[in-house]
């Protein structure tokens, strides 16, 4: 018998923060930003768990207006504006980010079971497989904080939400967490962790990214190891989940 499909954890998706009403010029403080964004994630992560058993090109930012060029010899004094740190105007579908090689790898087979949700800020896209005892699967979250709803504090919400995330997968450590550390070389920040569910007999290798105001989640999962073969498991999914998180990071460049 296959393995039984249920929830793998932390499948969270995040819904689009309000936007800003018109009548009202006040900008929002990154906490009530923040603790509307908290409100809105966990009505949504109750949807996600009824949808999901166990277990893109990047568009541009809008340009800004030009203004005229300052003539005589205030043009040659004026200093240059500061540049602010690019950011995306959308979020690619999440079943378009993880390209087709990398899922044939990781769900070897040629129709693998895909779940997905999303909405213009946040997404879930989950490729699985089973065969008999044999369990494949790969699972990329994706949320923006666009700036288009967060104006300026686009990036710093996105610091703010990613830093959560850390301390989050912190407190969720349990003693089938064998891994749990911050990596370099991935998007602007990463971390990955290992752990093994035992009541669903499965493996996860996971990759947290974020990347300009975007947030990355990639879990690789595959059957519960026996104990000797516990330390090539761990190796293996997080090189999986690593390698998945580097390649849709690929399409958002």
């Amino acid at each position: 018998m296959g393995l039984p499909r249920l929830p793998e954890p932390f499948h969270r998706v995040y819904s689009p923060p309000e936007a800003p009403r018109a009548k009202s010029r006040r900008r929002r403080t990154p906490g009530v930003v923040a603790a509307a964004c908290v409100v809105a994630a966990l009505s949504l992560a109750a949807a996600a768990v009824l949808v999901f058993g166990r277990g893109g090109a990047r568009q541009p930012a809008a340009p800004a207006r030009s203004r005229p060029a300052p003539t005589g010899s205030r043009a040659a004094d004026a200093p240059p504006s500061a540049a602010r740190p690019p950011v995306f105007a959308g979020l690619p579908q999440a079943c378009s980010i993880l390209p087709a090689d990398t899922v044939r790898r990781l769900v070897p087979t040629s129709s693998p079971k895909i779940d997905r949700m999303g909405a213009e800020t946040a997404g879930v896209c989950k490729y699985s497989m089973t065969e008999g005892s044999r369990y494949r699967a790969v699972q990329v979250d994706a949320r923006a904080f666009l700036p288009k709803y967060m104006h300026d504090q686009a990036t710093g919400m996105t610091v703010w939400s990613y830093e959560a995330q850390w301390r989050q997968a912190e407190k969720d450590r349990t003693a089938d967490t064998s891994a749990l550390r911050r990596i370099g070389g991935l998007g602007d920040a990463a971390f990955e962790r290992y752990w093994i569910d035992r009541d669903v007999k499965i493996a996860v290798g996971e990759a947290d990214v974020r990347y300009r105001n975007v947030i990355l989640r990639v879990q690789y999962t595959e059957e519960q190891p026996a104990a000797g073969d516990r330390a090539a498991s761990e190796q293996r999914s997080l090189a999986n989940a690593v390698a998945a998180a580097r390649a849709a990071l690929t399409l958002l460049r």
